[in-house]
């Protein structure tokens, strides 16, 4: 006999601890994240049973050792919506700061981490560098595209920053492709999933 399968994969534990800056009900948090109440509360459970959750009357809220992990997660990386309509018009787009990344021969081709994005439900990403000016990973000589100014208008970027900004039908899914790849890039985000789990 097969039990339920769950709903949620890891990349929505951490999308819950980034939407959870204030106390937030299970039905606020199942709009935000465009998932189930039953998916949310097991997404809860999991949380509170590491400790990083707290509910009360007000909602559910980080507790300390859970506002520590989304400090460190906030050292890492950013998140934003994008506008990628110069792109795909009619595509949502979610935008990743991934910050400091130092070795980037290490991170292998632009199309990887993509595939990479795609693997995680997004339909397309683009990966993009910051030397001074956004353009794309991998190109030396590019001349900026229109709409890479107002994506480097979203964050606070530093030379050795990357941006991954993944695409999809729905906002969730392009979350999950550009937090797929800040995962696979920063190897101090891996170790705060495993935190997660």
């Amino acid at each position: 006999m097969v039990g339920n399968i769950a709903g949620f994969t890891n990349l929505d534990l951490l999308r819950c601890l980034f939407k959870i800056e204030k106390p937030m009900s299970r039905s606020a948090l199942s709009e935000s994240l465009e998932l189930g109440e039953g998916t949310i509360r097991s997404i809860l459970d999991i949380l509170k049973g590491n400790n990083l959750l707290v509910s009360g009357k007000k909602g559910h809220y980080l507790s300390q050792k859970g506002k520590e992990i989304l400090k460190e997660a906030n050292k890492n990386i950013s998140i934003s919506k994008a506008d990628l309509s110069f792109v795909f018009s009619r595509k949502k787009g979610i935008a990743v700061q991934i910050k400091h990344v130092k070795n980037k021969k290490g991170l292998g081709k632009a199309y990887e981490l993509r595939d990479t994005a795609v693997k995680a439900g997004a339909d397309g990403a683009l990966i993009l560098k910051y030397d001074g000016r956004l353009k794309l990973y991998e190109l030396e000589d590019t001349n900026n595209v229109r709409g890479f100014k107002e994506i480097e208008n979203e964050f606070s970027l530093e030379k050795n920053d990357l941006v991954v900004a993944a695409y999809a039908d729905s906002y969730k899914l392009a979350e999950y492709g550009a937090l797929a790849v800040a995962i696979e890039v920063s190897s101090n985000l891996k170790s705060i999933m495993q935190k997660l789990k």
